[in-house]
């Protein structure tokens, strides 16, 4: 099954802009939203189509990602977030997808720490961003009315993403689109590490920083499988540009031959190098 994070931030736009006030738990009952029929024709490359599928669902969920974080006893800091208001450079469809990979993750770390404030605050951004790479009718008809009902209930809110994920092959119609995922997802992959990275580095515990350097060494396996999609784009000149340099990073992870090995001197060198990546992505 694949996981497709392409979806996540249009589908919290559609979960906190759709929802009333009486949310209930969620029930089985699958309510679509009615919604144009996609009428792209379908021209991916099966060869392309399995390498995706193949190495995304071998990707965890970056939200989940998110969510364990949250658990690690370390205090909510919406500084550590892009300004919601700022204006990323995104002319190229690649470029736009990376940043709404981004502010996913941002909007996700509020969701996930209960902070309706600052979602609310992502929510214009990335529903234009999402219009932009012509998303938002694929998630909708997924996710239609369901929210609705879930509005007050995290985890059945994470459960809805998740199941986005494992639902959006009638999206992935052609090689393009199949890109435009590929890119939204390392954007948001970024910003996950960015964060695992900001996060550890402010911990106090010592569980914490050990929770913490356990993460970021457990991410070499979901790196490699990262850079592999990623290869197939060779002829893409700016998705090789960031994939030589998330290479960099997982080289330097991959040197490390057990988690307990991970010296403050080894997460300073690698968190460095996430940083400087995170900010050639915003600037």
């Amino acid at each position: 099954m694949n996981k497709l994070f392409l979806a996540t931030g249009i589908s919290l736009s559609v979960i906190f802009t759709a929802c009333g006030d009486n949310a209930t738990e969620e029930t089985a009952e699958n309510i679509v939203a009615e919604t144009p029929k996609d009428t792209t024709p379908i021209t991916v490359n099966e060869e392309t189509k399995f390498k995706f599928d193949f190495a995304i669902a071998n990707i965890p969920s970056p939200v989940g990602s998110i969510n364990e974080l949250s658990s690690w006893g370390v205090d909510y800091n919406n500084e550590l977030l892009v300004d919601s208001k700022k204006q990323i450079s995104a002319n190229s469809e690649f470029s736009k997808a990376l940043a709404l990979g981004v502010y996913n993750i941002d909007m996700s770390y509020a969701m996930v720490n209960n902070k309706g404030e600052d979602i609310l605050k992502y929510m214009k951004t990335v529903v234009k961003t999402s219009d932009d790479l012509g998303l938002k009718g694929a998630v909708d008809q997924m996710v239609g009315k369901r929210a609705e009902k879930n509005l007050s209930n995290k985890d059945s809110l994470l459960a809805i993403l998740d199941e986005i994920f494992v639902k959006s092959d009638s999206y992935l119609r052609t090689n393009e689109r199949i890109y435009t995922a590929s890119s939204l997802f390392a954007g948001s992959w970024v910003e996950s590490l960015y964060l695992t990275c900001k996060i550890t580095e402010s911990a106090t515990d010592a569980s914490a920083k050990e929770k913490g350097y356990k993460h970021l060494w457990d991410q070499r396996f979901y790196l490699k499988n990262l850079t592999d999609l990623l290869n197939d784009y060779k002829d893409k000149k700016e998705c090789v540009t960031l994939n030589d340099e998330l290479k960099k990073i997982h080289a330097e992870i991959d040197a490390i031959k057990d988690p307990k090995e991970m010296k403050e001197a080894n997460f300073k060198t690698i968190s460095g190098k996430i940083y400087a990546l995170r900010a050639s992505l915003i600037k």
